[in-house]
């Protein structure tokens, strides 16, 4: 993301947490050791809708337009409420921005995206595309493109 000052890099998990500076940081070894810092926590379950909820509530106002694309890596599995996922994904939409969702189940054969949060995702979903294999990010260029 340094090529593009506009740009922002969040991870969560439980939490949600600006990757950005650390993404930015010139000096490889320093960037790794605070994203692995940053990373403690891993593990211990996933919170989509919290997640996104603290994102509308600290970042949205100040870095979502009409032209920003958010994009979600995450298999939809969530400990928490679906309905919330579906709730602030529509709060984000709102805003007018594009929503990508990649998904590594999406490439497996026979996978549906049945977990609760993955359903109530899909109706605010610009692209829902497979992340699985170097060749499936690779066709979201074409996607980024039409977006």
């Amino acid at each position: 993301i340094d090529a593009d000052q506009r740009a922002d890099a969040f991870v969560f998990h439980t939490s949600l947490m600006c990757v950005s500076d650390a993404l930015r940081d010139n000096d490889t070894l320093r960037a790794v050791n605070r994203l692995s810092i940053m990373a403690q926590g891993f593990g211990g379950g996933t919170r989509i809708g919290t997640c996104l909820k603290q994102f509308n509530s600290q970042y949205a106002n100040r870095i979502i337009g009409r032209r920003s694309v958010v994009i979600i890596m995450s298999d939809g599995y969530d400990t928490g409420s679906a309905e919330l996922v579906g709730a602030e994904l529509e709060r984000l939409r709102r805003k007018g921005c594009k929503i990508i969702w990649l998904n590594p189940l999406l490439g497996w054969r026979d996978y549906e995206p049945v977990a609760a949060s993955m359903a109530a995702a899909l109706p605010y979903l610009d692209c829902f595309a497979p992340c699985n294999t170097l060749e499936s990010l690779a066709a979201l260029e074409f996607e980024l493109e039409r977006l």
